[in-house]
């Protein structure tokens, strides 16, 4: 009986301690923080509670701790560029046959937009063109960040050469500045050795200004004779020339005096020419004499007269530059061929 009372004593003691220990009913306010602000406040300590989140068998999430992500910074991309190693032209299409449509200065650049089928020529931005974009040699720019995928920009059809241009595989003859016929380059190389070879071939200069036209010489009856005959009169001067002595005798004119049948020629239009002829010569002679003036290339002609063997080339009104005359036909064919060497 005594032990029940003893045992009773020390559970009612036990009760009564434990009471004391138990957790207070009420929440405490936090100062200045209104109740629709507030969280309860639990008495559990932070590790207590944080090791029992973590081993509570009802939990679905598992804590991971958070990785550390480092961000690289990203690249910085370059553009496609050429710049200029001098002053260069910009053009309509890949190729010197295009117009020019603008210029870059040395040390100029332009972004890249493409490029050429042969990837010789580059297709870049250029405002202020129709279009806003030219084409600029890569032989004269320094490329940089090109890609391989870089686009191959088509060609636009080529332009026709400018009106009046030669077509391939003729060129501009020249024999003067504005000498525009389109011709073979061999026409032109003969042109020039005409165009450096003409005042050897002009009669005044060979021959002075008492040059016979073609068909005549001087006929040479005496020292300074220089009246133009036919090849067959001059003949005959030297004939009686030779023969002068045979056909004198001493009589009425003295030791000069002609034999029966023969008479003083006088071919210088006196009787200081006392050589004997038969009297057709004589007047050969005087009608030769007659003649002279309009027997003179350079009163015929000019002072542009030709030597024996040459022509005037006659390739535009006025050209009296001696050839032959082969090369005088060619040129006329080349003349007669001209529209047809030329762009229209």
């Amino acid at each position: 009986m005594n032990t029940s009372r003893k045992f009773l004593s020390l559970l009612a003691l036990w009760l009564a301690i434990m009471s004391c220990n138990l957790p207070s009913a009420g929440v405490e306010a936090t100062p200045g923080v209104t109740d629709q602000d507030q969280t309860a406040t639990s008495s559990v300590p932070i590790a207590q509670s944080n090791s029992t989140l973590a081993s509570s068998p009802t939990s679905t999430e598992t804590l991971t701790p958070s990785a550390t992500v480092t961000v690289a910074p990203s690249a910085t991309q370059c553009k496609p560029t050429v710049v200029a190693n001098s002053a260069i032209n910009v053009r309509s299409g890949p190729g010197t046959v295009y117009d020019v449509i603008g210029s870059i200065n040395q040390s100029g650049s332009a972004t890249v937009a493409g490029k050429s089928a042969d990837a010789t020529w580059w297709y870049i931005d250029f405002p202020g063109v129709a279009g806003g974009h030219g084409w600029v040699s890569g032989s004269v720019v320094t490329a940089s960040c090109i890609p391989a995928s870089l686009a191959v920009i088509a060609a636009p059809p080529t332009p026709l050469p400018p009106s009046g241009t030669c077509k391939d595989g003729y060129v501009y003859r020249l024999i003067i500045n504005n000498d525009k016929v389109c011709v073979p380059p061999a026409s032109k190389a003969q042109a020039d050795a005409d165009n450096a070879a003409a005042a050897s071939r002009k009669l005044v200069n060979v021959y002075g200004a008492d040059a016979c036209v073609q068909g005549y010489v001087w006929r040479e009856a005496y020292a300074g004779d220089v009246v133009c005959v036919t090849p067959a009169v001059r003949s005959q001067a030297a004939a009686d020339n030779a023969a002068a002595a045979s056909r004198w005798v001493a009589g009425a004119y003295g030791a000069h005096t002609c034999v029966a049948g023969y008479v003083w020629r006088e071919a210088t239009g006196n009787t200081t020419d006392d050589v004997c002829v038969e009297p057709a010569v004589k007047s050969q002679a005087a009608s030769d004499n007659a003649a002279a003036s309009s027997r003179k290339a350079i009163n015929v002609y000019g002072a542009d007269a030709c030597i024996t063997g040459y022509v005037w080339r006659e390739a535009f009104s006025g050209d009296h530059v001696c050839v032959t005359p082969e090369v005088k036909n060619q040129v006329a064919a080349d003349n007669a061929a001209a529209s047809s060497h030329t762009w229209p």
